[in-house]
């Protein structure tokens, strides 16, 4: 059985590290990437857009980005908090669990398929991890507006494997 750094290699992910530069800073002086407490890590908002600051697919789905771009979106920053993981506990094994996704969507008033939007991301997650430590409680709620004009926005917090 292969670990999940083997199958992001095997999905051939460009995973960024985000170490190198050290995250942070851009939106706010005292902003974390994440805080651990034991095994347990939540990860600040994570949003389709890369280190430079460009967005995929910026606006409001239902209007501005279609249900499949939104989808392409919630992807791609699934793929940006693998490389959260791997700054927060150094590797994608080291995850003993995914424990819960907070999704937000920006749309237009009335849109009901956030659920598929929030696929995006924890499909990719459960690619990844497998349906044993991937599986993830996960909550979409749409959003009148998301920092920066994002159409997607993830709070993620997992279980890691106890430091050594």
């Amino acid at each position: 059985m292969s670990t999940a750094e083997q199958r992001a290699a095997q999905l051939g992910l460009d995973i960024p590290d985000y170490a190198d530069p050290p995250y942070g800073r851009r939106y706010g002086r005292r902003l974390k990437a994440f805080h651990r407490t034991g095994n347990l890590v939540e990860f600040s908002g994570i949003t389709p857009e890369n280190r430079q600051g460009d967005r995929l697919f910026p606006g409001t789905v239902g209007a501005d980005v279609t249900l499949e771009q939104a989808n392409q979106a919630a992807r791609l920053t699934a793929i940006h908090a693998l490389g959260m993981i791997r700054y927060a506990v150094g590797s994608l094994d080291n995850v003993a669990s995914l424990s819960r996704a907070l999704c937000f969507v920006m749309c237009t008033p009335g849109y009901e398929p956030l659920y598929d939007v929030s696929n995006g991301a924890t499909d990719l997650f459960l690619d990844v991890f497998g349906d044993e430590i991937g599986s993830v409680g996960r909550a979409t709620i749409g959003a009148a507006s998301l920092s920066r004009n994002n159409c997607f926005e993830l709070w993620l917090s997992l279980e890691a494997s106890p430091e050594e």
